[in-house]
């Protein structure tokens, strides 16, 4: 695992938003402090093109399972709280506040003002529809093992949950915490098994601070801003996600002021971008750790000496200072050190390549024709690695890997895909290994 900090930079065009009729409202009279009537207090109207390298796979909250569509669903719903700016606490969001009693059960207090984007209010009913749905192993939430502590949940009345847990851990509420629930009176008569195949999919109705507008395949995604929000309404008047899988063709788009932000720079066009007058650049450090999950269910990767040989084989502080600088590092974990659930005492194996051929040696690979690749019983010890076809960054970590695991006689074979088929794959555990990652 290493950490991929250049891949969190942002880009922001300085010049104004992305113009249309929501770009030219008139201007709104800023109350005294110069705040105006909004969720952030920035005056309303604009709005912002994201040139995001990756389509939504879905937008149902239950079943999406890809980092454009947590974007997008988080903007187009409310979670029962939200993480605040140290991304180790807990804001309140759809619930007003919450409490752990000596019982183990956690007391939700839910907003009574929030509404679905048709009108109907949210209630206490669609939370404990939406924690049902996720812990049902027919519906395959990627984001079943968030409520899998939980034994029971009900509702006393409309605006309160009571969740009865099996422990009391502090990783147990903060996953309850981001659940993000759905309209029950939409979704209650779908069978659980098919959850990812109806239309709420594609055409969600939320109750966050943008609206669901309309979903161009293979172009774009856009959200309109919800203004009747109790909270103050977003200041943006619409949210355009472009999909523009090659980075460096979106980053000629963004210095061309075709699109207002962009969220991964690759490590060799630093430089340009700092070089231009019209772009700021904001790097965001130690949130966004990377890795490579193995198929433990395939041979050879279910064999526990041949995992721990690859990892001993990769000289990870060497892989993340050579490819990204000062800025990059290894990470401990999937869980960046940032957030309260990361274990300090986690410690990753070290590099150690002697070690590694010796661990092979006993698992029985040998290189018995000369070639210089390790092989048993006439196979070959030959890994393919999926990466999402357009992502420069892993196609470069993955090269500079295949490289380190050849000299202790293993071939790493880089596989682009599709991101549709990427996900598919790592759905349906057709892949070997597969690169990927995830933070803020």
């Amino acid at each position: 695992m290493k950490r991929l900090l250049p891949s969190c930079a942002l880009l922001l065009l300085l010049t104004a938003c992305g113009g249309g009729e929501h770009g030219k409202q008139p201007a709104q009279q800023a109350a005294p402090g110069g705040h105006y009537d909004t969720f952030s207090g920035g005056p309303p109207g604009g709005v912002l093109v994201f040139l995001s390298e990756r389509e939504p796979d879905e937008l149902n909250p239950l079943t999406y399972d890809s980092n454009p569509a947590y974007q997008a669903v988080h903007l187009i719903f409310r979670a029962l709280a939200r993480r605040d700016s140290t991304l180790s606490h807990y804001a309140p969001d759809l619930a007003r506040s919450w409490e752990l009693r000596p019982d183990s059960t956690l007391v939700l207090h839910l907003r009574h003002d929030v509404h679905w984007h048709d009108g109907a209010p949210v209630t206490s009913a669609d939370v404990v529809y939406t924690i049902e749905m996720q812990r049902d192993k027919a519906t395959a939430s990627p984001r079943q093992n968030d409520v899998a502590a939980v034994r029971k949940v009900s509702a006393p009345d409309s605006f309160t949950v009571l969740v009865k847990l099996d422990n009391m851990g502090v990783y147990t509420v903060n996953s309850l915490l981001e659940v993000v629930p759905v309209p029950k009176h939409l979704l209650q008569d779908v069978p659980a098994a098919m959850m990812r195949r109806t239309p709420f999919d594609t055409h969600p109705v939320g109750d966050g601070f943008y609206k669901f507008e309309r979903w161009d395949r293979a172009q774009q995604l856009v959200l309109d801003v919800d203004a009747q929000k109790p909270d103050g309404r977003a200041a943006l008047d619409r949210v355009i996600f472009r999909f523009v899988p090659d980075l460096n063709a979106a980053m000629t788009e963004l210095l061309a002021g075709q699109g207002d932000l962009m969220q991964k720079v690759p490590p060799d066009q630093r430089q340009r971008i700092v070089a231009s007058p019209d772009v700021k650049l904001y790097t965001a450090p130690r949130v966004r750790p990377a890795w490579i999950a193995w198929n433990t269910r395939r041979p050879p990767l279910n064999d526990v000496r041949v995992r721990r040989a690859l990892l001993m084989g990769i000289d990870r502080p060497r892989l993340a200072k050579g490819l990204f600088g000062d800025v990059g590092e290894p990470a401990l974990s999937p869980i960046p050190d940032a957030l309260s659930e990361h274990d300090p005492n986690v410690r990753p194996i070290p590099y150690d390549p002697a070690g590694a051929k010796q661990l092979l040696a006993r698992a029985g690979w040998t290189d018995s024709d000369g070639d210089g690749i390790l092989d048993r019983n006439g196979q070959p010890l030959r890994i393919q690695i999926d990466f999402i076809s357009g992502n420069q960054t892993y196609q470069d970590v993955l090269v500079a890997i295949q490289a380190m695991l050849k000299q202790i006689g293993v071939d790493i074979v880089p596989r682009a895909y599709e991101s549709t088929a990427w996900v598919d794959r790592l759905r349906n555990r057709q892949f070997e290994g597969s690169m990927w990652g995830w933070g803020w």
